[in-house]
């Protein structure tokens, strides 16, 4: 581990866009999406491709914002609407997108409530 990161906390990310490389703070991504060897990285109004597996992105981002919704659903939970455990939803702005049973309880104990 380099001494930059110990002493650095991740806000954004450099994803690239062709030959250029744009800043996205963390705030603003959505949710991370799993298809094949690439992650979908979804903002307010872009969707980024980015060759890397979801676990190794969850790894990497030190947010504790992010949560696994399911094998192949990562969200940024401070952008999160509404969840129904019924339906197994959870929304985001105007996506509704499946969580898995699997990963309830980990949401569960991230929502403050009543």
């Amino acid at each position: 581990m380099n001494s930059f990161n110990s002493q650095y906390t991740m806000d954004h990310l450099f994803l690239r866009e062709g030959t250029d490389y744009t800043k996205i703070p963390l705030t603003d991504i959505h949710y991370i999406q799993a298809d094949g060897n690439y992650a979908y990285i979804q903002t307010n109004d872009k969707r980024f491709a980015v060759k890397r597996s979801l676990s190794t992105i969850a790894e990497e981002l030190e947010s504790t914002d992010f949560v696994r919704a399911s094998r192949g659903l990562l969200v940024n939970f401070s952008q999160v609407n509404r969840i129904s455990f019924a339906d197994g939803v959870i929304e985001l702005n105007d996506h509704q997108l499946k969580m898995g049973k699997a990963y309830h309880a980990d949401i569960k104990s991230r929502m403050p409530r009543l």
